[in-house]
């Protein structure tokens, strides 16, 4: 167990404010391009 009795509520806190901060603008107009997957092995 935690000897910090607040460190919870301080995780929380931190998780809060990281989701609630507006991302910054991308230098780019484009919306992130999804990763090409790798091409899958047929088996015949």
């Amino acid at each position: 167990m935690s000897s910090d009795p607040y460190a919870v509520l301080r995780a929380l806190l931190r998780a809060e404010a990281v989701r609630s901060t507006p991302k910054p603008e991308t230098k780019t107009a484009e919306p992130p391009r999804p990763r090409p997957r790798p091409q899958e092995q047929k088996r015949g």
